[in-house]
């Protein structure tokens, strides 16, 4: 019965966590983030009960960061206390989670294996229904949320699937994201395999910039995280069916025409955002550039990607917190992998306070030894792990 208890908490969590949307209409605001930090604490407050918290050295160096974070917001460049609120909940959401997984370790791998496999069936349905019945695209995360997707029939010359996410590029960082946190917490077996693949193939489908970075990114991780136990013909697969579907769908020639013909405005984000914070003054480097508003006008900060985002409003005092995390990634990695951590979140377009990237750099500071060689005793949650 605790076992499913757990399950279902995690996977709710997990899903709310993982699927951002937003608010429709012409005046969006910050209600969906609040929300979904809220919903995500209830669903997680079963497992509360039963779960006792060992604050590890991982925990504990992301609540040094979050202290620093909260110290900023509150005291160096004042921001409104619910928004250091919410910083401070969905940064805690994924300490407990984390911290739960080592108890419900079983739960927690189904959890996010199922997680991937709806999206990726979803995103999969999507496509094929396009295709096969001539579209348009069905928008699978209006009938869950309410508010259009951002997926494109004809992007040039391209079809951008979005699957549940709110569009393709999210569909890549997050799911992206926690793939990278399945490969790094299961054990090695057939279902890490299959759901491993189908996770890196379907972000693939998104047809979106990010794809084209997270794809290999994540085969090599994965590759190298395995590499005394994946054989060659898994890789042999996989980098087979990722040139394939180069070869039939055209997004090789999608980018070239996106990125080399035209000025792509997600990287002029970049580009605006970069040159608001180079212009800034060494004190205000130093200081940072808060976290309440962004340097500049619709530039997307963000899309900078998430450690730029989060040191350059930070300052020094986050930055000499947030690389005692980095530090721990190396010691407890290697170099190497350490290194191909770290790839991940320099380019992850999510909000520096989403849980679900800080959920990825607590497990990226587990050292591997850590991680069970087995799910754990079968319990409630084992029949529902995906096959």
């Amino acid at each position: 019965m605790k076992g499913r208890v757990a399950f279902v908490a995690l996977f709710g969590a997990l899903f709310l966590l993982f699927t951002p949307f937003e608010q429709g209409g012409q005046n969006p605001s910050m209600f969906p983030k609040y929300f979904s930090a809220g919903a995500s604490f209830v669903a997680l407050v079963p497992l509360f009960a039963i779960t006792k918290v060992r604050f590890r050295a991982e925990t504990r160096l992301l609540l040094v960061v979050l202290a620093m974070v909260a110290f900023h917001s509150l005291v160096v460049s004042p921001v409104p206390f619910h928004f250091t609120l919410l910083i401070v909940l969905n940064t805690l959401l994924a300490a407990f989670i984390y911290e739960a997984s080592f108890t419900w370790r079983s739960e927690f791998v189904s959890a996010v294996g199922w997680l991937l496999l709806v999206n990726a069936a979803m995103i999969t349905v999507q496509a094929l229904l396009f295709y096969l019945a001539g579209g348009p695209i069905v928008d699978f995360h209006k009938m869950i949320f309410g508010s259009d997707s951002r997926f494109v029939e004809d992007f040039l010359h391209i079809a951008r699937f979005s699957g549940l996410q709110v569009e393709p590029g999210t569909y890549a960082n997050y799911m992206g994201c926690l793939a990278a946190i399945l490969i790094l917490s299961s054990a090695f077996t057939e279902r890490l395999v299959v759901t491993s693949f189908m996770a890196v193939l379907s972000v693939f489908m998104t047809n979106s910039g990010s794809s084209i970075y997270f794809v290999p990114v994540l085969i090599v991780l994965f590759g190298y995280v395995w590499r005394s136990k994946v054989r060659v013909v898994h890789l042999l697969v996989l980098v087979g069916a990722v040139l394939g579907y180069m070869a039939v769908s055209g997004v090789v020639e999608h980018l070239e025409t996106r990125f080399l013909e035209h000025d792509d405005g997600s990287l002029l984000h970049r580009v605006e955002g970069v040159h608001a914070w180079t212009a800034l003054s060494l004190d205000e480097k130093f200081i940072g550039v808060g976290f309440g508003a962004d340097p500049c006008v619709r530039c997307y900060y963000q899309d900078i990607g998430m450690v730029f985002n989060l040191l350059t409003r930070g300052g020094g005092i986050v930055t000499l917190a947030f690389a005692l995390m980095v530090g721990r990634m190396l010691v407890a990695n290697g170099f190497v992998l350490g290194v191909i951590l770290v790839l991940i979140p320099i380019n992850e377009k999510m909000f520096f306070y989403d849980a679900a990237i800080w959920l990825f750099f607590l497990f990226a500071m587990t050292h591997r030894a850590e991680v069970p060689p087995r799910p754990g005793p079968v319990s409630a949650a084992e029949g529902a792990r995906p096959a």
